[in-house]
């Protein structure tokens, strides 16, 4: 057998360097492709450049709005974590960490997940130590080997409207190294609150706004705009100074870093009196005895996230993302989580904020018979001029027909009783046809109500009502439009079967959509004093996942990782099964690949 020439003979090390990246970019940009690192001088090189590329890419995909989504259900991974929202992620190394969160008032959890990046699977550790209490709404930031949770709320009961809310402030580390758990003791600490926002500045974590208790009323809530730092070498907290003028006191909003002296406050809402939903945008200047707030303008705010304020913002690059229902979802079926002020549409970036909430408040939307605790019924928006109107009109109109009919007696008798026959048929119909949308219309508002004492979808904050009521609150936007949209969504049944309209076809469901938000006029040098959104791509996106909120969503090496949530539709509820509302898939976004 005639053997091969050994100058003839190609190995992996006389690849060109493009191809041997372009063969290690299949690696997970994790353990995997570091591990590469340490094969040679050459392989470091490569595997480094990769990583870049990988980062670069992202960013670049964000961009443009050519990103791709890949979802990986509870199914194809085992073990796996249970269902919820409202918990908190953060990344450490190569893994994924998951605490808290809740799926009902009264299920809360206090575990602790980790997703390996590399592997792709669930791993709970069994830590030692002084474990947190179950609660949701609660932080976690990753500092050198440690994650630190703080704050967060749990409820005692179902029923949010007899039982009052627990706030905490305390402060735990998880060690990554020796799996424990410690509860530290700090010195002055804040007051118990949920909601808020922190971030780590070298040895000091910030803490910005939440809820918390009123000092003035007992067992009241209120939203803060306080700034606390904890020491990291000390472990003493301390409130810091401000300058004014200062955002608004808010909950839910997030807190990006923007470099080592400045932190970006996107977003918001207050519902406790007024629901306000914030657009605006601060950046913090960490400097000095005093920092300093600035408001940023917000440009193109027609194409911001729509519900910037239950969902996270998450930094790539120089573009903050934000998942939100698509554009043309907007016009469909009506969300549970949605806002009673939408400074979005409002493009006046001199007013301050307290101008806008006023303008905004003279929206139409807010001018309804049934909106901020006025009572009333929701006008019925296709009212034919023949349908009947349930109520007391409905008789008036009967008693004016009748008048008419004895006017018309003296002019043509016969013609008139057939008139009477015929009329009087169709006053039954419409009795009968009133009737059925009376009994359908209350049969929604039964079911509405259902869905009020049970509460299985969010937390006391998102009813706008005081933790001491006793009663249902009149100006909760939530509950109202889910009213106005089960009575929108029943038509009177046809009086002739024959004549019944073509079955009208299921509407598709919201996916989610990709916002963003181009932040590179105040990074990297820049000091401008504006960012603006970038025009969304139109259309449903392959692959994106049903709209969801109270999700988590941090960035990994080149790509985006969101986690859990709860379903933002309506017209998903299944009463007979709750546990589909509620979410633990994983759906990854990621730029697409090269091709050599």
């Amino acid at each position: 057998m005639e053997t091969l020439d050994p100058t003839l003979q190609i190995t992996i090390e006389d690849l060109p360097d493009e191809v041997l990246e372009f063969i290690l970019s299949f690696l997970p940009p994790y353990k995997d492709l570091q591990n590469c690192k340490s094969v040679c001088k050459r392989w470091c090189g490569c595997a480094q450049n990769v990583l870049h590329k990988t980062s670069i890419k992202l960013i670049k995909a964000v961009g443009e709005f050519n990103i791709l989504w890949k979802n990986v259900t509870a199914t194809d991974i085992v073990p796996t974590i249970t269902k919820r929202f409202s918990h908190a992620a953060c990344i450490l190394e190569n893994n994924m960490y998951i605490f808290g969160g809740c799926t009902t008032n009264a299920t809360s959890f206090n575990d602790l997940w980790r997703f390996d990046l590399s592997k792709r699977q669930w791993i709970r550790p069994l830590a030692t130590g002084t474990y947190p209490v179950p609660k949701a709404y609660t932080t976690m930031v990753n500092y050198k080997d440690y994650l630190i949770v703080f704050g967060g709320w749990t409820y005692p009961s179902l029923s949010q409207y007899y039982q009052n809310v627990t706030m905490f402030n305390d402060i735990h580390f998880y060690c990554v190294k020796t799996n424990k758990w410690i509860l530290i003791n700090a010195t002055n600490p804040p007051p118990p609150m949920a909601g808020h926002s922190a971030c780590m500045k070298d040895d000091e974590m910030i803490v910005f706004g939440g809820l918390v208790m009123s000092p003035a009323q007992i067992f009241q809530m209120q939203c803060s705009n306080d700034v606390w730092v904890l020491n990291m070498s000390t472990f003493s907290w301390r409130k810091q100074s401000t300058t004014k003028p200062r955002p608004s006191p808010r909950y839910a909003q997030s807190l990006i870093k923007l470099d080592c002296d400045r932190l970006m406050l996107l977003g918001g809402v207050q519902t406790l009196q007024n629901r306000f939903v914030y657009s605006d945008c601060w950046i913090l200047t960490m400097k000095g005895p005093i920092w300093t707030w600035k408001e940023i303008a917000v440009k193109n705010k027609e194409w911001a996230s729509a519900n910037i304020w239950c969902n996270p913002a998450c930094r790539v690059g120089d573009k903050i993302v934000s998942l939100s229902r698509s554009r043309n979802g907007w016009n469909s079926a009506k969300p549970l989580v949605t806002s009673a002020v939408r400074l979005s549409n409002h493009n006046r970036e001199g007013a301050p904020v307290s101008v806008r909430v006023e303008q905004s408040l003279q929206r139409p939307l807010d001018r309804d018979q049934n909106i901020n605790g006025r009572r009333g019924v929701l006008p019925r928006q296709r009212n034919p001029i023949n349908e009947p109107t349930a109520g007391p009109s409905n008789e008036n109109d009967q008693s004016l027909n009748l008048g008419i009919l004895n006017t018309n007696q003296d002019a043509n008798i016969a013609s008139s009783s057939a008139e009477v026959r015929q009329n009087n048929t169709f006053d039954i119909s419409k009795k009968e046809s009133a009737l059925r949308r009376s009994k359908n219309k209350n049969k929604g508002m039964k079911i509405v109500r259902q869905l009020q004492e049970a509460n299985k979808y969010r937390m006391a904050a998102f009813a706008c009502d005081s933790a001491g009521s006793n009663a249902p609150p009149e100006n909760d936007l939530i509950n109202q439009r889910q009213i106005a949209h089960l009575e929108n969504r029943i038509e009177p049944p046809a009086d002739n079967p024959q004549q019944r309209p073509p079955a009208v076809k299921k509407i598709k469901r919201n996916t989610l959509a990709m916002h963003v938000l181009d932040i590179s006029t105040v990074v990297d040098g820049n000091s401008l004093n504006f960012v603006s959104w970038l025009c969304p791509r139109l259309g449903e996106m392959h692959g994106a996942p049903e709209e969801l909120v109270m999700y988590s969503l941090v960035k990994g090496n080149g790509e985006l990782i969101m986690f859990g949530g709860v379903h933002n539709d309506i017209s998903i509820l299944n009463y007979s099964e709750q546990q589909n509302m509620y979410s633990n898939s994983l759906h990854f976004i990621s730029p697409p690949r090269d091709i050599i």
